[in-house]
């Protein structure tokens, strides 16, 4: 789930991390990692997934935690997940596996895209820097 601040309800947390966890099982293209046959999928087993994730800061060029920015997470396979960050700039995505775009949106700041590289049971840090749009 992406970490939603305390104003959203809990109820949307837990549906965001159901759908998260969903989509990483979702048939759709599997990232490449070495294996015994080339075109076989990358398949995680409940365990890894749960101790797969995202965890992220969203901070300005100077490296303060910017609030207020949309986050969102897109899989490739139709599942988009965002949320907006917290006063500490930071956003988490726990229980994820596979190939992710992450987006920021802000009327301040200009847009960025990351691509992102979740493995099987590994925790992957993220920093999007985020430049001002009158710069």
């Amino acid at each position: 789930m992406l970490t939603l601040p305390s104003a959203r309800p809990k109820a949307i947390g837990a549906l965001l991390a159901v759908a998260l966890l969903v989509a990483c099982n979702a048939p759709g293209p599997a990232s490449p990692t070495p294996s015994a046959s080339p075109s076989a999928p990358v398949v995680c087993g409940a365990d890894e997934i749960a101790a797969s994730g995202i965890d992220g800061s969203v901070v300005d060029i100077d490296g303060n935690p910017l609030e207020d920015i949309l986050v969102q997470l897109d899989n490739g396979a139709g599942f988009t997940g965002s949320a907006r960050t917290p006063a500490e700039g930071t956003f988490s995505a726990p229980g994820v596996s596979g190939e992710f775009v992450i987006t920021t949106l802000d009327l301040d700041y200009q847009s960025l895209t990351q691509r992102v590289t979740v493995p099987c049971g590994e925790t992957v840090e993220v920093e999007l820097v985020l430049t001002p749009i009158d710069e």
